[in-house]
């Protein structure tokens, strides 16, 4: 497996903790979000792909979904342990998301937390498009 390279970055906000993301069209800005997502929280690297689940969000626009797809990532890993690290979006229309999630239990001896989350917040929340590179802005109550 090649070297996870970092398609985003950490942006320092007053209390909490941001990251602007990148990626090639909206599927792999999201599916790039959510490897993001993962790797602040804990090494995501260290996270084997071998429990597949399929997950899908809806919400009233797209800054909405990606709030829903990462709010729902924080909800399985709060409440089910839950951690991925591959995502195949299936389908990504302005209001749904389907993706295919491939990761594996969370394992305290095998992850370590770096970061934990309370919430995705919609505040500074932007996605755009720029030379053909897709971008997202996403911060994170801490």
């Amino acid at each position: 497996m090649a070297a996870f390279r970092k398609p985003y970055r950490l942006i320092k906000h007053t209390g909490d903790l941001g990251m602007v993301v990148r990626g090639n069209d909206l599927k792999d800005l999201f599916s790039q979000a959510a490897r993001a997502f993962f790797d602040i929280i804990l090494d995501v690297e260290g996270i084997a792909p071998v429990l597949e689940r399929k997950i899908s969000v809806q919400a009233p626009d797209r800054e909405a979904l990606l709030v829903a797809w990462l709010g729902e990532l924080l909800y399985l890993f709060e409440t089910k342990r839950l951690v991925f690290s591959k995502f195949l979006i299936k389908d990504l229309k302005e209001q749904s998301l389907s993706v295919q999630a491939w990761g594996e239990p969370f394992n305290t001896d095998k992850h370590k937390v770096k970061e934990i989350f309370k919430a995705v917040t919609y505040h500074q929340l932007r996605i755009w498009e720029d030379k053909g590179v897709w971008r997202a802005r996403i911060i994170f109550d801490l």
